[in-house]
C-alpha cells in the first residue's frame, strides 16, 4: 500500500499532467497505480452517466468507454512500437480522465437538469465545451509523448479518435433509449 508521501506525489503528477506541465513518462510504471487510475476513471464515468442512464446502464457504458481507452492506447502504442509505455500511458490517461471527469460532473448535472426541464443553460454549455476541449488537449499531449509524435495535432487527433470510437460504440450499443 502506498504511503501518504507517495500519494501526494502521485496527485501532484496528475495535477501537472492536467496543467500540461508533465507527460506520461512522469507517471509511475507500476500496475497498481494504473489499476487505481483506471478504476477511478471507470467510477467517475459511471457517475457522470447516472442521471441519464441509471446505475447499471451507466456502469456498462463506463466499462465500454474504459475498455476502448485501454484498447485504443494499446493499439496506438503497438503501432508506434512503444508497447512498453502502456502502464504509464494508461495511468496518465485514467487519472487525468478521472480528475477532468470530476470537473465535468457539475456541468453535466446542470445540463441534464436543463434538458429534463426544457430550460437552457448557455453558460454551462460553454463551460462544458471549454472543459471538454481541455480534456482533449490533455489526452492529446499524453498521446503525443507516449507515441513519440513530433506534431501536437497528431496527439490531439489520436485523443479525438479515442473519444469518437468510444462515443460510436456507446451510441451503437445503447442508442438513445437508455434511461428512458
Amino acid at each position: 500500500m502506498p504511503d501518504a508521501v507517495s500519494i501526494l506525489s502521485f496527485l501532484k503528477r496528475i495535477f501537472d499532467l492536467c496543467m500540461m506541465r508533465a507527460g506520461p513518462q512522469d507517471m509511475p510504471a507500476a500496475r497498481s497505480w494504473m489499476v487505481l487510475s483506471l478504476t477511478a476513471y471507470l467510477l467517475v464515468s459511471t457517475l457522470n452517466a447516472l442521471p441519464l442512464s441509471g446505475f447499471w446502464a451507466g456502469l456498462i457504458q463506463a466499462v465500454v468507454e474504459t475498455a476502448v481507452l485501454v484498447a485504443w492506447s494499446y493499439g496506438a502504442l503497438a503501432l508506434t512500437q512503444h508497447p512498453q509505455r502502456l502502464v504509464q500511458t494508461l495511468t496518465a490517461l485514467g487519472s487525468t480522465g478521472a480528475v477532468l471527469g470530476l470537473v465535468l460532473m457539475p456541468q453535466l448535472l446542470v445540463l441534464y437538469h436543463a434538458e429534463a426541464t426544457g430550460g437552457q443553460a448557455p453558460f454551462t454549455a460553454v463551460g462544458y465545451l471549454i472543459t471538454l476541449g481541455w480534456m482533449i488537449a490533455v489526452f492529446g499531449r499524453i498521446f503525443r509523448f507516449a507515441l513519440d509524435l513530433r506534431q501536437t495535432w497528431l496527439g490531439v487527433a489520436t485523443a479525438l479518435g479515442f473519444m469518437f470510437t468510444a462515443s460510436l460504440l456507446i451510441t451503437g450499443f445503447f442508442g438513445g433509449a437508455i434511461g428512458n
